[in-house]
C-alpha cells in the first residue's frame, strides 16, 4: 500500500500527514461517496491530539464545498466511532487518532456501516481514487453537525456490562478514553485524564505502565491501561505484573469459548497460548499482524475472538472492533463473579519467551534484501533447527524494521536475536 499502513493512514503531522495527503484522502472520500453512490454524510471523531482540528478543517474544505455533511463526535475512542457508525448506519466513521504513537503523529482511520475497520479491498480502491486527477466541482455545499450527543449512547452501552463493585485504577493515557471513563466510572481511580493536545500517551497508558504499576503495587489494586485511542488494554495485577493481550485472549476464551471453536491470535501470538488454547480443546489460527486482519479471520472462521498481544482484543458478541474500556469491564466482572485472582485464573498458562528489537532505517524496503540475504538465511535455519521462531518485518506505522524471537529457554532466545540483530545491523550499515 501507498498510503494506508497497518491501521490506517498515519504518519508525523506535515511531514508524511501534510497538506498534500490530506488533500487527496478529502478528494478520494468525495469520490467513493459519488462511486457507490452513498449518503453524503460522515461522521468524524478524534482523540485528544491539538492537529486533529487541523486535519477536520482541511477535509472540511473540500468535503463541505462539494456536498458531503460532517456529523462531528467530537473527542472520543476509535471503539466509540465505530459503534456509534454500526449504530446508527453512517455510509463511513473516520477516527482521526495515530493510536499509541506520541502527540507529533496523527492519522485517519476508516470504519464501514457495521463499525468494522475497512477492508483491503477498500483501501486499494481509496488509494486508486487518492491518485485520481480530476477537479472537483467545489459547488455544492454541506455543514458540520455537532453530534457530541451520541457518544452518550456508547457511554450507556459499557455501563449496561458493569456488574463488578471492587476498586480499580484506569490509566487514560490523557487520550480518547478519558472522558468516557470520567462517565463511566465517576467513583472509580483514574490517572493521565487530562488531556493537553500535546500529552496523548506521555509517559501513559498501555504503552507506558511504569506509573501505573507503581500504583497497583502501592496500593495493593488491579490496574487497567488504554492507549491514546482506547482500542488496546494492557492490564497490571496488585504485584506489578503485566497481563498483555495474550494472557487477557486465554482468560477470556475460558469464559466464552469451547471444544472445537477457534481464536484467532496473529504470527506473534505466544506459542504457550497455542498449547494452553490446543489442551482445551480449541484451535488458534494466525493472522498477519494488525487487528483488521485478526477481525477478518475471525470472521472466515465464525469466531467471536481474537487478538493481538499488543492489547487490541476483539470479542465480536459484543463490538466489531478492540475496545479497551470494554475488555477492562468484562474481566472485572470476571474476576468478581469467579471469585478468582488474575494469577488463579492464569494458573493453566505457560509463555514461552519473546524477544522483540527494533532497527531505525531510512527505508523499509530493505527488508527484501534483508530477508534474501544468505547469512541471515542460514542464521534463520539454524535457530529455527533448535526450535527458535524468528520473524523479520516493516512496521506498518513507523521507520523500523521490526525482529522478533520466541523460544521457551531465554537463553536460546536471547542467542538467537542478538545474533540475527548484528547480522541485520551489517545489512543496515551499508544502506
Amino acid at each position: 500500500m501507498k498510503y494506508f499502513g497497518t491501521d490506517g493512514i498515519r504518519g508525523e503531522i506535515n511531514k508524511d500527514l501534510n497538506d498534500k495527503v490530506i488533500n487527496r484522502v478529502a478528494k478520494a472520500i468525495v469520490l467513493y461517496y459519488k462511486v457507490h453512490k452513498l449518503k453524503p454524510v460522515l461522521l468524524i471523531g478524534n482523540d485528544t491530539r491539538a492537529s486533529s482540528g487541523y486535519i477536520l478543517t482541511k477535509l472540511g474544505n473540500v468535503l463541505l464545498t462539494n456536498g458531503i455533511q460532517i456529523e462531528d463526535l467530537g473527542v472520543c475512542s476509535s471503539p466509540c466511532l465505530a459503534y456509534t457508525t454500526q449504530k446508527f448506519i453512517y455510509p463511513l466513521g473516520l477516527m482521526l487518532s495515530a493510536s499509541h504513537n506520541p502527540a507529533e503523529y496523527n492519522g485517519l482511520k476508516f470504519f464501514n456501516s457495521s463499525g468494522e475497520k475497512v477492508s483491503d479491498e477498500f483501501e486499494k480502491e481509496f488509494e486508486t481514487l487518492m491518485d485520481k486527477k480530476v477537479n472537483l466541482p467545489n459547488k455544492t455545499f454541506a455543514t458540520i453537525k455537532n453530534v457530541e450527543c451520541l457518544k452518550e449512547i456508547y457511554i450507556s452501552h459499557l455501563k449496561d456490562f458493569k456488574r463488578f463493585n471492587f476498586p480499580i485504577l484506569l490509566d487514560c493515557a490523557n487520550g480518547g478514553t478519558s472522558e468516557i471513563c470520567s462517565a463511566v466510572f465517576p467513583n472509580q481511580e483514574k490517572i493521565n485524564i487530562r488531556p493537553t493536545g500535546t500529552n496523548i500517551n506521555l509517559n501513559a497508558g498501555c504503552t507506558h505502565l511504569e506509573m501505573l504499576k507503581a500504583l497497583c503495587i502501592k496500593k495493593q489494586i488491579i490496574g487497567f491501561a488504554f492507549d491514546g485511542d482506547g482500542d488496546r488494554i494492557h492490564v497490571v495485577d496488585k504485584d506489578g505484573s503485566i497481563i498483555a493481550g495474550d494472557k487477557i485472549l486465554y482468560i477470556l476464551s475460558k469464559f466464552y469459548q469451547f471444544s472445537g471453536d477457534v481464536c484467532v491470535g496473529t504470527i506473534y501470538t505466544n506459542l504457550g497460548l497455542e498449547k494452553a488454547l490446543n489442551n482445551r480443546k480449541i484451535t488458534l489460527q494466525r493472522s498477519d499482524v494488525g487487528d483488521k486482519n485478526v477481525y477478518a479471520l475471525m470472521k472466515k472462521n465464525n469466531s467471536i475472538l481474537g487478538g493481538e498481544d499488543s492489547g487490541h482484543i476483539i470479542l465480536s458478541k459484543h463490538m466489531n472492533t478492540g475496545d479497551g474500556v470494554l475488555i477492562a469491564i468484562i474481566l472485572a466482572n470476571i474476576i468478581e463473579l469467579s471469585g478468582m485472582s488474575l494469577k488463579e485464573l492464569l494458573k493453566d498458562y505457560t509463555e514461552h519467551i519473546q524477544l522483540r528489537k527494533n532497527i531505525k532505517v531510512t527505508n523499509k524496503s530493505i527488508v527484501n534484501d534483508i530477508l534474501n540475504n544468505v547469512e541471515i538465511i542460514n542464521l534463520i535455519k539454524q535457530f529455527e533447527e533448535l526450535g527458535t521462531k524468528i520473524i523479520i518485518r516493516p512496521s506498518g506505522t513507523e521507520p523500523v524494521i521490526r525482529l522478533f524471537a520466541e523460544h521457551k529457554d531465554i537463553n536460546t532466545a536471547t542467542k538467537a536475536i542478538n545474533t540475527v540483530y548484528q547480522a541485520i545491523l551489517t545489512i543496515v550499515d551499508k544502506e
